[in-house]
């Protein structure tokens, strides 16, 4: 019975890669509140490989966060883009209210 029971619990590599690998997913598709949920829950899911076996799995766990980290800068300089663009239309539509107004103030001159 002992035996069936461990044969069941998933391999906790295959457990580390796989949330890795779905961390990078939600990252490259910018659902940056699962890639947080999941790297809280990988670290607990590292400790539990066997200290000795840890290694190539914290490995490929910190590929796969650099890879995250790529994403989330891209993702940022996407939005640092829009917001100044955003701001060039604010001053745009500032300036047009601006010179409107000037020009409103002219031809009510006598």
């Amino acid at each position: 019975m002992a035996v069936s029971q461990k044969a069941m619990q998933p391999n906790p590599q295959l457990v580390v890669a796989e949330m890795t690998e779905s961390m990078e997913a939600f990252a490259r598709h910018g659902d940056w509140d699962r890639v947080e949920e999941y790297a809280g829950k990988l670290r607990t899911a590292v400790m539990q490989i066997p200290e000795r076996e840890r290694r190539e799995s914290i490995l490929a766990v910190g590929h796969g966060i650099e890879r995250v980290q790529a994403f989330a800068a891209d993702a940022r300089a996407d939005v640092a883009e829009k917001l100044s663009a955003i701001r060039r239309g604010k001053d745009a539509t500032a300036a047009y209210g601006s010179a409107t107004g000037t020009e409103k103030a002219l031809r009510n001159q006598p």
